[in-house]
């Protein structure tokens, strides 16, 4: 069964469910030198996170008669089956830490895991689109579960844990081959692959590496993110990589992109290590949201005005993306154009002395057109003269001079800011497309038979170079929207299956001036409003409101996102960057805080 088809067997599951393979424990852990008892276990701990981030979980492991006190509650939050044995077949183990969170004790008694084989997979009649087995002490029983549930099509998860890692390096290794989402820690890391993103996981895989307080790493095949840590007291660690792993599948399989999964991942261990034993996922309400920036939020009572005027336009629709710059309707290889073309919407904006210098505005075939139109106009131009060139393997092959030659204006002169980076888009592009073995149509094939389909498209464009680096996906969405909304209709429309915000810096501009976002920071208001370059941190402090306003004012206005978006991005030409806004002629004025002054973040990235 192909990768595409696992990562989209769960999307058509109404809630996302999780098998866990691997149970409870009761346990010693010494909290500041007092021994204290307390239920746990790597499959326990992982049930447990999962179900409190979301997902309806079934846990396959032995399951003790009679059930004792401490373990009673899971049975509240999880489904947990396996063969019955006596309390005395559940493991125990006893943990000491020292001040660094360093095991300096550590005893086992392993009751009946051993007797744990793949035949008890056939005590589950419908077995859920992910399963997840925990590293065993015996690394080969892993690796068995692991094997039979990719055999059967189900998408799989394995992590680790240094004594296997170390001592059973070639069997966790092959494991980790064999899975489709791979855990473990720094260390781990070392041992198995030579480095924290040493011999990265294959196209289609992703694999989460913890290195402690500093926060969580992050590969999407050969694509490399770090994940910044979360300040906790710890009085009790174990299980922390356990809540993050259960936490984090949980997540993607309700949608989030795998850094923003590793975000709540990452609060939610940061909580648990707060507590001793799994006491922090005994609680009611959902898992931890990362802490937010407080120097920039969302207004919502702007948000309800804006969302009511929304409501109430006459005929707001989306674009059909269709006329002059775009190909004709049922033109052969059009998908393969809006694939290559979409990955290239960011960045039409110069600098100059730390500040934003203007738009990118250049003429071709005649015509002057800013940014976004140009590189449409570009692309179709490039497309009429080499067709193959817009297709996955021409995008591979496309060096400077190739690109240079396409871009190039009226005058001969590419007007890009970064033509380096656009030609590195178009390899990452290429060369991950290949590697994963499918083209754009079937791509899109793929996603369209789902019953969710533009869930299914998001979910497979974190594969793909040139889409997968955005965590809030601007680009995979804008590309999803023109797909759904062109008249062939490539991605159907479905029930409770919207894209996510589109969120580039026109947008971040208009959530801004008409207030739906509030900069409570004055040193960050300032740099705004003076068009300065402003930090990693800043942007992605206006960028997170913004995404969040925008879903609020999607739910608010009753409208699609594709008509939330076509009206925030028409009014870069009401709001415009350059001149004076035109407030008089705007439909949103009733609505609007006439912020004019702010401006959108300065910050030279890929993601729009």
């Amino acid at each position: 069964m192909s990768w595409s088809t696992r990562w989209l067997r769960s999307v058509d599951e109404a809630q996302p469910r999780l098998l866990v393979v691997g149970g409870a424990s009761l346990d010693i852990i010494h909290v500041r030198g007092v021994p204290t008892r307390t239920p746990g276990g790597a499959g326990l701990y992982t049930a447990l996170a999962a179900a409190r981030a979301g997902a309806d979980v079934t846990m396959l492991a032995p399951v003790p008669d009679p059930m004792p006190a401490e373990l009673a509650p899971a049975r509240d939050r999880i489904r947990w089956v396996g063969p019955t044995v006596p309390v005395d077949g559940l493991p125990r183990f006893e943990i000491a830490y020292d001040d660094q969170g360093a095991v300096t004790l550590f005893r086992e008694h392993l009751g009946a895991e051993p007797d744990m084989t793949p035949a008890l997979l056939d005590l589950i009649d419908d077995l859920p689109g992910c399963a997840y087995c925990v590293p065993f002490l015996d690394a080969r029983l892993q690796q068995a579960f692991i094997t039979a549930l990719h055999d059967r099509g189900v998408l799989t998860v394995a992590s680790t844990y240094g004594k296997a890692a170390r001592q059973e390096t070639g069997v966790v290794h092959a494991t980790a081959g064999v899975a489709d989402l791979f855990f473990c820690n720094a260390d781990e890391a070392l041992v198995l692959f030579g480095d924290v993103d040493g011999s990265p996981p294959p196209a289609g895989r992703l694999r989460f590496v913890t290195r402690g307080s500093s926060g969580a790493t992050v590969l999407q095949g050969a694509h490399r993110t770090d994940v910044a840590g979360i300040a906790a007291e710890a009085l009790d660690p174990t299980g922390a990589g356990d809540t993050f792993c259960g936490t984090t599948v949980a997540r993607l399989l309700q949608g989030d992109h795998p850094v923003v999964a590793a975000e709540r991942g990452n609060a939610a261990a940061a909580e648990m290590v707060a507590h001793v034993g799994p006491t922090a996922l005994w609680a009611p309400g959902p898992s931890p949201e990362p802490p937010a920036d407080p120097r920039v939020g969302v207004d919502h009572r702007a948000v309800s005005r804006l969302g009511a005027l929304l409501a109430e336009l006459p005929d707001l629709h989306g674009s059909p993306f269709v006329g002059e710059l775009f190909p004709p309707v049922d033109a052969d290889g059009a998908i393969d154009w809006w694939f290559a073309a979409t990955l290239q919407q960011y960045g039409f904006w110069y600098e100059a002395a730390g500040r934003h210098a203007g738009p990118m505005i250049a003429t071709i075939d005649g015509v002057d057109r800013k940014g976004s139109d140009y590189l449409w106009a570009q692309y179709l131009r490039w497309w009429h003269r080499e067709p193959a060139a817009l297709t996955p393997l021409g995008q591979r092959a496309v060096d400077l001079d190739a690109w240079t030659a396409a871009a190039a204006d009226d005058g001969g002169t590419d007007p890009y800011p970064d033509a380096v980076q656009r030609v590195g888009s178009c390899r990452d592009y290429g060369s991950s497309m290949a590697d994963l073995g499918l083209a754009p149509g079937e791509l899109v094939a793929a996603a369209a038979a789902t019953s969710r389909p533009m869930a299914a498209l998001l979910r497979l464009l974190d594969h793909v170079g040139g889409y997968r680096e955005d965590p809030w996906r601007k680009k995979a969405a804008l590309l999803g929207v023109v797909l759904r909304q062109r008249p062939e209709a490539f991605l159907p429309a479905a029930a409770h299956d919207d894209a996510p915000p589109i969120v580039d810096y026109h947008v971040q501009r208009t959530s801004l001036r008409t207030g739906i976002v509030v900069v409570d920071d004055p040193a960050l208001a300032a740099a705004l409003a003076e068009r300065r370059v402003i930090s990693a941190s800043d942007e992605a402090a206006v960028r997170r409101a913004t995404f969040a306003a925008v879903a609020e004012l999607t739910e608010v206005s009753g409208r699609s996102m594709g008509a939330v978006d076509w009206f925030l991005f028409q009014m870069r030409r009401r709001c415009p960057e350059m001149t004076v806004p035109e407030c008089a002629n705007c439909p949103a004025a009733p609505a609007c805080a006439k912020a004019t002054g702010q401006f959108q973040p300065v910050f030279r990235t890929t993601a729009y």
